[in-house]
């Protein structure tokens, strides 16, 4: 018995955002009204970051959002108009985008 894998539907890359990774949470601007799906990669100089996706403004912390560690990639289902907060768990200068998918 074979196994095929369906291949990924493809989106297009829309408003990118790009955080210095800091122990403040920080929010992105509210999504785009055709934004249904967002994007979130991480670099290597972090250690661990939180997520919050919310409405209004989301605080990320690192007791409530969803855990990301370094060079990971990962994608996240949203609301037009919702925004995303994200923060370190330590001091660091690591990278974190948030890429809106249409």
């Amino acid at each position: 018995m074979a196994y095929t894998w369906d291949k990924m539907p493809s989106s297009r890359m829309g408003t990118n955002t790009t955080f210095t990774l800091t122990t403040n949470s920080q929010a992105s601007a509210a999504f785009g009204a055709q934004t249904y799906q967002i994007r979130i990669g991480t670099s290597s100089g972090i250690t661990q970051c939180f997520v919050k996706i919310g409405d209004g403004t989301p605080s990320a912390t690192v007791t409530d959002g969803a855990m990301l560690g370094a060079n990971v990639v990962d994608y996240f289902c949203v609301t037009p108009g919702q925004k995303v907060g994200v923060v370190s768990v330590a001091p660091a200068a690591g990278v974190v985008t948030v890429t809106e998918m249409q």
